[in-house]
């Protein structure tokens, strides 16, 4: 019998591995699309840093990094943030300048864009943030088995909860069954949209 999809809080020893792990779910994400071409290489090792930041800034912050894994094997990561209304502090972006080197200057400013752009539709009461949340090709179910475990996260703390999608319709579909409402849509430059949603904290 192969082993049950677990989740739980990533530990520092699981920091790299959830950080390939994102890199690779993301690699030919909505908003890299929507950033520019760059080199396969370029594009692995400013995700991956990327994503090394995330994780550190969201530990140095309070937030949460869940992991589903399976046995030994991790299939899926989401990064939530418990003080979602807070911008960035300064030490964030310096860490996230790591992968900027790689990410090369024309991607660096459009991420930039869409980072300030996402960040001005975002809600400015408490709420927790879930980030950033990937999983493993050929994995379904571990999405909607992590975001289950941020809410429920989220609903001990008493906050709402606030995400970005542009995974599509289906996607948003999902996140409706588990009580979560649209609020915006913000359109890349290459068509795709991102779109914002809220959930309040279960009664």
């Amino acid at each position: 019998m192969p082993p049950r999809l677990e989740t739980r809080d990533l530990g520092w020893r699981d920091t790299w591995r959830a950080a390939r792990l994102l890199a690779d779910a993301y690699r030919d994400g909505a908003i890299w699309a929507a950033a520019g071409r760059t080199a396969k290489w370029q594009r692995d090792v400013a995700l991956t840093l990327l994503y090394l930041a995330e994780l550190l800034i969201c530990r140095w912050e309070k937030g949460f990094a869940l992991g589903a894994v399976r046995g030994d094997k991790l299939e899926g990561v989401l990064i939530s943030y418990t003080h979602g209304e807070r911008t960035t502090p300064w030490w964030g972006w310096a860490l996230r300048a790591f992968a900027c080197v790689f990410a090369g200057p024309v991607a660096v400013a459009r991420c930039v864009r869409i980072s300030n752009d996402l960040d001005r539709l975002k809600p400015r009461e408490p709420h927790v943030w879930h980030a950033v949340l990937g999983r493993l090709p050929g994995t379904p179910g571990v999405g909607y088995v992590l975001l289950r475990a941020g809410q429920e996260r989220a609903d001990r703390l008493g906050l709402p909860g606030y995400l970005e999608t542009s995974a599509g319709d289906e996607q948003v579909e999902i996140n409706e069954l588990l009580g979560w409402s649209l609020r915006d849509e913000y359109v890349l430059r290459t068509g795709a949209v991102v779109r914002t949603m809220w959930r309040d904290v279960a009664a």
